[in-house]
């Protein structure tokens, strides 16, 4: 091997004084590549929508607390102190303020590979802690009478009454049964409905219980064969929209009753799901494959507050 020379060559040399070129931006310049990027990434609509929505507030909050947007650059963390400090007076929920500063902290993320940051200012500001709870569900009994509610002679009933069972059967998502379409539903074997439009992106496949098999079925033999492929539809044949369904649970939680104790909603219904297959002893690996959670950490609080083992265990010990 050949000795080096006794001067360092102007090559290296250059590597390590070539400094970075300060690059400029403004805070809306900024945002509007972050969402461009965003879209390229392939990121859901929904998501692109929601770091929209996020960052046009965290402009707007700058704004009231004079802070200066001509570059993202001077942006500290004594602004985004202040910035939650703003929400917090303003009375937001803590689960809004973590979701904003979130968003925040990837727009800087962005930032900081763009150079337009030295450092990203969410350094070392960490979310708040919030206090973990579960939602209302509902009983078994409540459950019946809510299923109970819908006219099945008219085809407004019929469908309702499907479109309940699937929620309370399937444990899916608003906008994963907004999204059903007519092939997604088979009903051969035990019958399944497999979610492709999956918050996580991951598809799933849920087996049929016996009775979601028939009212299925039935629902869709009255529906016919029309020009949407949208599994659930209106009365006027186009694909049901979120508020429609939303409206129509909480018409039936109102004319069953249930509304009075428990707000009757797509997540309601999903929550429920969960609490009666922890109580019924189902794996959490499996439970988390049917609700298509991306983590374990819900799930594991249905499990603290439902599980059975604690009532198993108490007795233990004092025979």
């Amino acid at each position: 091997m050949a000795r080096r020379k006794a001067a360092t060559s102007t090559k290296v040399l250059n590597k390590l004084t070539l400094k970075k070129e300060k690059v400029v931006s403004d805070f809306e310049t900024a945002s509007k590549e972050f969402l461009r990027h965003c879209t390229i990434k392939g990121l859901s609509p929904d998501t692109v929508k929601f770091y929209d929505k996020e960052l046009k507030g965290l402009l707007r909050a700058f704004h009231e607390l004079e802070v200066s947007l001509d570059e993202v650059r001077t942006i500290k963390a004594e602004d985004i102190e202040k910035w939650i400090e703003y929400m917090l007076k303003d009375n937001r929920a803590i689960s809004s303020i973590n979701a904003r500063m979130r968003a925040g902290r990837t727009f800087f993320n962005f930032c900081l590979k763009k150079n337009y940051v030295g450092i990203n200012p969410f350094e070392g500001i960490s979310q708040l802690k919030k206090r973990h709870t579960v939602g209302s569900t509902f009983t078994k009994k409540q459950l019946e009478q809510l299923l109970s509610a819908p006219d099945i002679t008219q085809f407004v009933g019929l469908r309702d009454l499907a479109i309940m069972l699937t929620f309370a059967h399937v444990g899916l998502r608003l906008k994963e049964l907004c999204s059903l379409k007519i092939q997604d539903v088979r009903f051969d074997g035990y019958g399944e409905v497999i979610i492709q439009q999956a918050k996580n992106r991951y598809a799933r496949r849920i087996p049929m219980t016996k009775r979601l098999k028939t009212v299925l079925k039935a629902y869709c033999e009255e529906r016919g064969i029309l020009d949407t492929d949208a599994l659930f539809v209106s009365v006027e044949n186009a694909p049901i929209n979120p508020r429609t369904v939303q409206e129509r649970l909480k018409h039936h939680g109102v004319n069953s009753s249930v509304e009075k104790d428990v707000s009757v909603s797509p997540h309601a219904f999903r929550r429920t799901f969960c609490r009666l297959k922890v109580e019924a002893g189902v794996n959490l690996f499996v439970l988390q494959r049917l609700t298509g959670h991306s983590d374990l950490e819900m799930l594991q609080r249905y499990v603290q507050i439902y599980g059975k083992d604690l009532e198993q265990a108490i007795e233990k010990g004092f025979d």
